[in-house]
């Protein structure tokens, strides 16, 4: 008697479970699953942020750099620009080097009191 008890309350048990249990379980899985699902959006949301926000920084400071880069080079420029204007030897002396430096055939020209220049001597538009 005892294995027929056994066996049916098994039996009962099984189809109870398969009745009841099951379906209560299958929700609650799938709502766990859901909200793991959320979870992991969320946190997949919240890296892409932080990302987002460290270019943002990155560009911030960069704009900044290239600022403070820029000033200086226009204050360098300024420097120079006020040394030659007082001291314009060497800017002669560039002049002269790139005179000595230039090949036989290239064509000068010089400015007119129009600040034309005269093309090449010999030639007329007809």
């Amino acid at each position: 008697m005892e294995p027929f008890f056994l066996i049916g309350a098994f039996v009962i048990v099984l189809i109870a479970w398969a009745l009841f249990g099951m379906p209560i379980w299958r929700v609650w899985a799938q709502r766990k699953q859901g909200e793991a699902d959320l979870q992991q959006a969320h946190k997949e949301q919240q890296i892409q942020v932080s990302k987002a926000q460290g270019r943002l920084d990155a560009a911030t400071i960069n704009k900044q750099a290239a600022i403070i880069e820029a000033e200086a080079v226009a204050a360098q420029i300024e420097k120079i620009g006020q040394t030659l204007t007082k001291h314009d030897l060497y800017l002669r002396w560039q002049w002269i080097k790139m005179m000595e430096e230039r090949p036989d055939s290239s064509v000068i020209y010089v400015p007119t009191e129009a600040n034309l220049p005269i093309m090449e001597a010999g030639k007329r538009r007809e």
